[in-house]
């Protein structure tokens, strides 16, 4: 009788084995659809076993019925890893691929004019003028050109500026992201503890809690870490944001004193991203997220041409001899690898501070040219045997009006002038000095913005807006020229507009005029472009792969469950077989006692 009542739990046993995986197969039908769902499966154990002993004491093992074990998630971790770390890249390069476009169409459209047309309108009427030097209408023109490509260049400047600042509401829309689905992830965390510690199963918490972190792996990089009572610690950057239930919050702070560019860092004031460089590479796996793409293509400051290093010219090292001064070629050569480097890590791999730099070059180097061939200056040597910059008064053409005025630069620095008039002492040749009137230039300070022809400080000089006539294009009396000084002039600029002016950055060895580098400048947009789109297209078929091998793993086939429904369906009218019939033997031996 006592083996009957065993066989009737046995029965029990395999109902309820029975009807919790059909109830497990029709939630994965049930949840076929819904994002992030992972197809649970029921784990059915022997409960425990009987022994006994036949007739020849060989020993029989009955068993007494089943258990669910619990009911789990079929995933990959592996996989898992791999799918946050390739969406993490695709969005880093989408971010790439986002600011350079933005690039391309400040550039493109300025205005409802490109701005190359500025660029040629100034040289036109450079070429016009030679045609016509004493003609004041021609000398207006230029000058107008002038203004007008000096207006357009701070325009399209202040449009570069403005888009890199409104980059900071993206960087704090993601920050407020990170914070946000780390705080939903560790709300997840309390109930998970709360149920397993139950003995319960909380998959679909589990299935809702890795859907966040597949979100958060398209923003930052990170390390998951399962602890044993089933939550989720976030591991990135060299610190948790989420370490069992205690959140660490990001906050984002200015780059610098001086900057007005957000940088996100944790609520203790450190940095988030503790390498400041911005160079990325996929083997260290720092082009990964999209928050360090964005900043990344934003920049950390806004650049001008002092981020672009200058490689040494040897003429410059050599005296008035043709002797070189090795030691000082070689640490300026050393000098300029050690620049290329800090500029390879902290400005080209920014497409934005790249083109703020590369723009500022362009714009400043047709000011100074311009103002160098009508204002020249030579180096004069002073009694003490100092060396200063000057004006140089025996071959500055002067202007045509009534003073003769000599030294009018086309393009001014707000704050700076031009030149200093001052007397200073020279040495003579026979060894005495003498006091002489010269007219000083002031020097370029890196460290002083307002002494720089950078665009933000560039305008048209406003002597010449108000009396063109004033424009140097007439041959002083010391200049030896009686006829054609205007044309030699005008000549002398057509020409070193069309001269090599420089390379688009260190890393270029082709050396453009001006309207080639401005060509080669618009050029990388296209070239960037396309290489981040062929980077992201290739990550969309490598997430896309992964996503697939992922759902063959945790995805749900209707088919499948079907299947199980149907054979846990059998299952269970067997078990109900079973009972019954152990039921009615147990009804036959009590009616026949």
């Amino acid at each position: 009788m006592g083996n009957l009542f065993a066989s009737f739990n046995t029965g029990v046993s395999g109902l309820h084995s029975a009807q919790t995986s059909m109830n497990t197969a029709g939630h994965n039908l049930a949840n076929a659809t819904t994002p992030g769902h992972t197809r649970q499966q029921a784990v059915v154990t022997d409960a425990f076993y009987s022994s006994r002993y036949g007739a020849y004491s060989n020993k029989i093992q009955v068993g007494l019925g089943t258990n669910v074990v619990k009911i789990r998630q079929i995933r990959n971790t592996f996989l898992d890893d791999q799918y946050r770390l390739q969406v993490g890249r695709q969005s880093f390069y989408e971010a790439q691929y986002d600011a350079v476009m933005e690039m391309e169409e400040l550039f493109g459209e300025l205005e409802a004019q490109e701005f190359l047309t500025s660029m040629t309108d100034l040289w036109n009427a450079v070429q016009e003028l030679a045609k016509t030097p004493n003609d004041i209408t021609c000398r207006s023109e230029l000058v107008s050109q002038a203004a007008q490509f000096t207006e357009r260049a701070q325009v399209l400047q202040q449009q570069l500026n403005e888009y890199q600042k409104n980059m900071n509401a993206e960087v704090q829309n993601q920050v407020d992201a990170i914070n946000d689905i780390v705080s939903q992830i560790r709300d997840y965390n309390m109930l998970i503890r709360k149920y397993e510690a139950t003995g319960e199963s909380a998959n679909d918490y589990r299935d809702a809690r890795n859907l966040l972190l597949d979100q958060l792996g398209s923003i930052i990089t990170f390390k998951p870490i399962e602890e044993k009572d089933g939550t989720i610690s976030i591991y990135t950057e060299g610190s948790y944001l989420l370490e069992g239930n205690h959140q660490y919050r990001l906050t984002t702070a200015y780059e610098s004193s001086t900057s007005k560019l957000l940088k996100p860092v944790w609520e203790t004031g450190e940095d988030y991203f503790f390498r400041g460089e911005l160079a990325y590479s996929p083997e260290t796996n720092t082009d990964v997220g999209s928050l360090r793409g964005l900043l990344v293509a934003r920049g950390n400051h806004a650049a001008d041409f002092r981020d672009l290093p200058v490689k040494p010219v040897e003429e410059d090292f050599m005296d008035e001899f043709g002797t070189l001064d090795e030691r000082a070629w070689f640490n300026a050569n050393e000098k300029y690898k050690k620049d290329v480097e800090a500029y390879n890590e902290y400005v080209e791999p920014s497409i934005v501070m790249k083109v703020q730099a590369e723009f500022d070059q362009l714009v400043r180097g047709v000011a100074m040219m311009m103002n160098d061939t009508l204002c020249p200056n030579k180096e004069l040597e002073l009694a003490d045997g100092t060396k200063i910059k000057v004006l140089d008064t025996d071959k500055a053409p002067i202007g045509d009006d009534a003073n003769e005025t000599v030294g009018t630069e086309l393009f001014i620095r707000r704050k700076t002038p031009r030149y200093t008039e001052k007397t200073v002492e020279v040495l003579n040749e026979d060894g005495t000095t003498s006091s002489i009137k010269v007219y000083q230039y002031n020097e370029e300070d890196v460290e002083d913005r307002y002494t720089l022809y950078t665009i933000d400080q560039l305008e048209v000089n406003p002597e010449l807006l108000r009396d063109p006539s004033k424009l140097p294009l007439t041959a002083n009396p010391n200049s030896g020229f009686a006829d054609g000084f205007t044309q030699f002039i005008c000549a002398d600029l057509a020409e070193k507009w069309q001269k090599d002016f420089s390379t688009l950055d260190p890393n270029s060895m082709t050396t453009y005029n001006f309207a080639g580098y401005y060509g080669a400048l618009i050029g990388q947009f296209s070239t960037d472009g396309n290489v981040w789109m062929g980077i992201i297209e290739n990550q969309i078929i490598t997430v896309n792969s992964i996503e697939g091998e992922r759902q063959n793993v945790m995805g749900v086939a209707t088919d499948e469950e079907l299947s199980d429904l149907i054979k846990f369906q059998k299952c269970f009218d067997a078990s109900s077989r079973y009972i019954t019939v152990v039921d009615e033997m147990i009804e036959h031996l009590i009616t026949s006692l």
